[in-house]
């Protein structure tokens, strides 16, 4: 279906190989993302190590090409270490022809020329198959568990960057910053924020998902108790004769101020009916 599902169909990873999976929320809907490190050791670790440190957090997806591709990546730290490390560039992994052509879901390095992959991301679309020629090009990673649909969500409606579309352009990304999108380019989507996990194998993975599978389930059963344990702690509290004190205790002052108001309003009507009587008793005489 072109999801990118990570099921590992011809990657060649093995049990012991690492993988991480990042989990990420966005203005456009929720995005997961398995990476490999058998499919690009370099990419996967310059990849995983940005978004555990939260390069990516809040950065627009500035380049969304509809059927070809979406590109992220300049992100608006003001870490100068981070910022460093962002920008310097890595070696470019050996081809791997067995991922070979390009799936929609497909996550790889956007470049210029060889060894030129620094922070700079793209997701496949559906019709990218010509990609993964270039050195720089060499997927590391995929969209999981159906959030490809949020992907395809993304506005792209400004087109491609210049000359070829009216989208953002690079550098006043980076001299502008976000105030640059926000202003010039309001509609784009963006990331919120990321969550890293690195696993050492396959199974371990699995057994992650299986154990996160039961808390959710659990949570949710807990949830539908609550009723429920606010019924048992107030049946509780009527049998602890302490607690029904300070209950009692805590309605007192309440009580007081209901018999108070009770009172000042009798005494309004009886000062009525008397000034009543006493008009009736002058007009008589």
């Amino acid at each position: 279906d072109g999801d990118g599902d990570g099921d590992g169909d011809g990657d060649g990873d093995g049990d012991g190989d690492e993988h991480s999976i990042i989990t990420c929320t966005t203005s456009a809907g929720p995005l997961k993302m398995h990476f490999h490190k058998s499919w690009s050791p370099n990419g996967y670790e310059r990849a995983t190590s940005l978004f555990e440190r939260g390069y990516y957090d809040h950065s627009h997806f500035f380049r969304v090409v509809p059927h070809f591709l979406v590109q992220f990546g300049i992100g608006y730290t003001q870490e100068r270490e981070l910022k460093h490390f962002a920008d310097s560039s890595i070696k470019d992994d050996p081809k791997r022809a067995d991922l070979m052509p390009f799936r929609e879901g497909y996550v790889s390095f956007a470049g210029s020329g060889p060894n030129s992959r620094t922070s700079q991301l793209f997701i496949a679309y559906d019709r990218a198959q010509n990609l993964g020629t270039s050195p720089w090009e060499t997927p590391f990673g995929e969209v999981v568990d159906g959030t490809q649909e949020t992907v395809r969500k993304l506005y792209s409606g400004y087109g491609d960057m210049p000359p070829w579309g009216k989208g953002p352009e690079q550098g006043p990304i980076r001299n502008r910053g976000a105030n640059y999108i926000v202003e010039d380019f309001p509609l784009l989507d963006k990331f919120e924020t990321c969550i890293v996990k690195r696993v050492a194998s396959l199974t371990q993975m699995m057994e992650g998902d299986e154990s996160t599978e039961k808390k959710v389930v659990e949570a949710g059963r807990e949830g539908k108790s609550i009723e429920r344990h606010i019924r048992v702690a107030a049946a509780n509290n009527d049998k602890n004769p302490a607690i029904a004190s300070a209950a009692n205790q805590r309605e007192q002052p309440f009580l007081t101020l209901i018999l108070v108001l009770a009172f000042l309003v009798l005494v309004i009507l009886l000062l009525g009916i008397r000034r009543r009587k006493m008009r009736k008793t002058g007009k008589s005489v």
